[in-house]
């Protein structure tokens, strides 16, 4: 990069914007991927309904985040392994108490 006379540096405004820009998108993607398995909130309310939905004793379920073409949750009973595993979908709402 060369250095002119007037002490501009290169940093236009619209180099900035198209940076700033990029790491928006590849921020959006990196939550979409991976963020409910990450967020403790999000992470801990998929635990709640996933012990919901196998019976309750917290012992019994299995969760786990599928990152394929759409992310989501599996859950599925630990002590019923033939039943098919519960698709939980991408979201699940925490809950405030």
């Amino acid at each position: 990069m060369g250095v002119s006379v007037t002490g501009a540096s290169g940093n236009s405004v619209a180099r900035l914007t198209t940076l700033f820009s990029v790491l928006g998108v590849l921020g959006a993607a990196g939550f979409y991927l991976y963020g409910p398995a990450v967020t403790p909130a999000l992470h801990g309310a998929a635990m709640a309904e996933c012990n919901e939905l196998v019976g309750g004793n917290y012992r019994s379920y299995h969760l786990e985040w599928v990152v394929d073409t759409r992310p989501h949750w599996l859950c599925s009973n630990r002590f019923k392994p033939a039943e098919d595993p519960i698709d939980m979908g991408w979201w699940v709402t925490p809950g405030l108490f």
